[in-house]
């Protein structure tokens, strides 16, 4: 429409050059037309380079877990350097379960039953556990990413609690609270114990893990024998340069000067 309009007064102000204010008009137009065409095509050719440019730069992240997310230290990795668990059916599995390498093990194992969610919850609460206190924000997203995810009715991983825990849960009106969770937790152990536990042990899962432990304590043991480093320079000291040899020289010399002595003066 805009270069109609600018045609149009270009033919209006080069036909009618005897009327002036056709002219007035007419070149008022061809200005306004150029100005606003102008401003367009600079307008399309800066804003597109940049769109694209911002389109590359900001390529979404994706997350594995939602404590990643929120810049949980230590979420979702296992460090190589985590002691080997003590592995023993007779140790309680809450204990057990603080240990990530046994969790990841346990969980694995519970995902096989089709009935990984009771160890995916705690796993969640323990990356909770490990935000600050004070820092109620982060808190707060995690316990809705909790609730969500594992209490409310219907959702994608919804665990087997009690109707009053799910209840306190909730109609909490503090989500940061540190023991938002216990209830639930302590009800989610006690159904593994029954449902998982006596299987687990059984289980290649488990063989698995203590075959792994086993090789890490054995390397850790390795370590520290090979840490008894013997320096060569010992084996390559010189009698003069022995300091032991050193103590026993003089000793020796003063018997023989001493000997020595004894027989000059028999001879006299």
């Amino acid at each position: 429409m805009l270069p109609g309009l600018w045609v149009l007064a270009y033919i209006l102000n080069e036909i009618h050059e005897d009327v002036a204010w056709l002219q007035v008009c007419s070149r008022f137009l061809l200005l306004v037309t150029a100005s606003i065409l102008i401003l367009v095509f600079f307008s399309i050719s800066s804003s597109e380079p940049l769109l694209s440019q911002i389109s590359l730069r900001r390529e979404p992240r994706e997350f594995g877990t939602m404590g990643e997310a929120l810049g949980i230290p230590d979420s979702g990795v296992l460090s190589q350097r985590e002691p080997a668990p003590v592995i023993h059916p007779n140790k309680p599995l809450d204990q057990l379960l603080l240990n990530k390498k046994f969790r990841q093990s346990f969980m694995a194992f519970a995902d096989s039953c089709l009935a990984g969610e009771s160890v995916h919850f705690y796993d969640e609460v323990h990356e909770l556990g490990k935000i600050p206190a004070d820092d109620h924000v982060r808190r707060i997203y995690m316990a809705r990413h909790i609730i969500g995810k594992y209490i409310v009715a219907g959702a994608s991983m919804e665990v087997n609690i009690s109707h009053r825990i799910r209840q306190e849960i909730l109609t909490t009106a503090n989500l940061a609270h540190p023991d938002l969770f216990n209830n639930a937790v302590n009800e989610l152990i006690q159904l593994m114990k029954t449902n998982l536990g006596r299987d687990y042990w059984s289980s290649m899962f488990f063989i698995k893990l203590k075959e792994e432990a086993n090789m890490r304590s054995a390397s850790h043991e390795l370590e520290q024998m090979t840490g008894w480093n013997f320096s060569p320079r010992l084996s390559s000291v010189n009698c003069h340069d022995d300091p032991f040899q050193q103590e026993q020289f003089p000793k020796t010399s003063g018997h023989n000067s001493h000997d020595s002595d004894l027989s000059s003066a028999k001879n006299c």
